[in-house]
């Protein structure tokens, strides 16, 4: 089971700020390429039109532009925050990672805390700046596009969220990484490969989640709480299910994962004991792994 507390040092704290700022920044970020991308149905520009501006159109340049913003800012800013908190800017990883076992329940709810606050911080500084597309735009909130039934968002935010929470156990397992050691080196840029996937994907169904930081803060600044319950228990189902796949089918050691008694992983008795060291194919102790700070 995971474990309730942990030491709240200094480097803690650090890495909570880490994923405050992180989330800050990406959302900032991705906000802003929604907003200011935002054209009229004459496809002129806000600054380039004398009337106010009311609506704006999602064309498939504009779609694409706001996936690789998502995608390309979750590669960079993961790259940046893994040495000081494993990068995880989503609540829905922070929980797959708690369940997994990788982080203490302490962690994980002062990391859901910080990505919140830091996602609300971020969505209020693009309102400010420019706030007349940021209307049009409807805060680029999450919702759910005609003909899209509560049921199918849910099903398409659970899946995209499986499909990320997945890449991350998987990029990010360190004994993966004694036969293949390149997975960790690469797990930023495949994490953001898939969250560009995963808005290619679900833009045109809910504007695309699979965080409930990002879903909660553009509702709580823009004031449009569409269809809230999808962006967190969408992410969140997606999650859980991603960490039972991986724990039973997935990893590396599953023959012999449940023999090593309790320990790390999602059920008592299917993985090693926490901080037990890992060793390489020739023997030397494998370090932490950054992106979820521990040895798994």
């Amino acid at each position: 089971m995971p474990a309730l507390m942990e030491s709240m040092d200094e480097d803690f704290f650090k890495a909570v700020g880490a994923e405050f700022l992180a989330t800050l920044l990406f959302l900032f970020i991705t906000i802003s390429t929604a907003v200011n991308g935002c054209v009229t149905t004459d496809n002129r520009v806000p600054a380039l039109k004398s009337e106010p501006l009311t609506d704006c159109t999602l064309d498939s340049g504009r779609m694409l532009n706001i996936a690789l913003s998502f995608g390309i800012s979750i590669f960079v800013l993961v790259y940046a925050a893994a040495a000081y908190s494993g990068g995880h800017i989503n609540p829905a990883v922070t929980l797959g990672l708690l369940l997994a076992n990788k982080i203490s329940v302490v962690r994980a709810l002062f990391y859901m805390v910080a990505q919140v606050l830091g996602g609300l911080v971020g969505v209020a500084i693009v309102k400010q700046y420019n706030p007349v597309s940021y209307a049009a735009a409807g805060g680029a909130a999450n919702q759910l596009f005609a003909p899209t039934t509560p049921a199918g968002g849910w099903g398409m935010e659970t899946i995209l969220t499986f499909c990320l929470v997945w890449m991350v156990l998987s990029a990010t397992d360190s004994e993966r990484a004694v036969d293949a050691p390149h997975l960790p080196i690469l797990a930023p840029l495949a994490i953001g490969l898939t969250v560009f996937l995963a808005h290619i994907v679900a833009i045109p169904v809910t504007n695309c989640c699979i965080n409930p930081a990002r879903g909660f803060a553009a509702a709580a600044v823009s004031g449009n709480w569409d269809s809230q319950w999808i962006w967190w228990v969408g992410p969140f189902s997606g999650a859980i299910l991603a960490v039972l796949v991986y724990e039973i089918a997935f990893r590396p050691d599953f023959d012999g994962i449940r023999h090593r008694g309790p320990g790390v992983g999602l059920f008592p008795g299917m993985a090693g004991v926490e901080g037990e060291e890992k060793t390489g194919a020739a023997g030397d102790v494998l370090p932490p792994n950054a992106l979820t700070g521990s040895h798994l």
